[in-house]
């Protein structure tokens, strides 16, 4: 029946084993190795939680199925087995179930139990790379307020345009003047008198300010 039960425990999660208490099969959740760039799968680990219990109906019907038994036989074989584990135990002689654990008695009369099944993966590591992509969206703190990164953009986009707007027009102004002062030197000539007035002084006639009398 070592084999039956084991089996209805890997199957059930759990086992309730009168006189000796319950087997749970506990699961651990994947575990990131953030130093190796792991991912580290499911893992089981097979514990014995002491106390009264009874045995579910669920186990019965199980071994009646398995062993091609009535269930008022697999009842009585089911108990019996019980019984007889817990005596063998406080014997005071360690016990080994395959697959399941080691049994020994405690000082204090106590059934004391090593577990067979510590840290069993379900699986295999796989490569863990951290994918950041540049449109994904996240919190941002700001204050004592959290916006979206969406809603940040869209409150600095305007900013940004406009201070682009400014430097982009002063940066025109600049080269159509430097254009200008370009295409009048390369006309004038580049020496002082093209800077200046290019027309010639002309001196004014004045009228007479007085005449002669006859």
């Amino acid at each position: 029946m070592y084999g039956e039960l084991y089996q209805y425990l890997i199957l059930h999660k759990q086992l309730n084993m009168p006189g000796i208490g319950t087997f749970q099969l506990e699961r651990k959740p994947a575990q990131i190795d953030f130093v190796n760039k792991i991912a580290e799968p499911p893992s089981y680990t097979l514990s014995l939680h002491h106390g009264n219990v009874s045995a579910t109906k669920n186990v019965f019907t199980w071994l009646s199925d398995r062993m091609n038994i009535s269930e008022l036989d697999a009842v009585r074989r089911f108990n019996d087995f019980a019984l007889d584990l817990k005596t063998r135990i406080l014997s005071g002689d360690p016990f080994q179930w395959d697959g399941v654990g080691t049994f020994s008695k405690g000082m204090a009369g106590e059934i004391r139990f090593e577990s067979s099944v510590k840290e069993m993966k379900t699986g295999v590591a796989i490569p863990a790379v951290k994918v950041i992509r540049d449109d994904a969206e996240h919190t941002v703190r700001v204050g004592e307020d959290e916006r979206t990164s969406t809603e940040m953009i869209e409150m600095l986009a305007p900013t940004e345009q406009r201070r682009f707007q400014w430097w982009g027009i002063a940066l025109i102004v600049g080269m159509l003047a430097f254009i200008f002062i370009g295409l009048y030197f390369s006309s004038k000539g580049f020496n002082t008198a093209s800077t200046g007035n290019q027309q010639k002084a002309q001196p004014t006639q004045s009228g007479a300010t007085y005449r002669t009398l006859p």
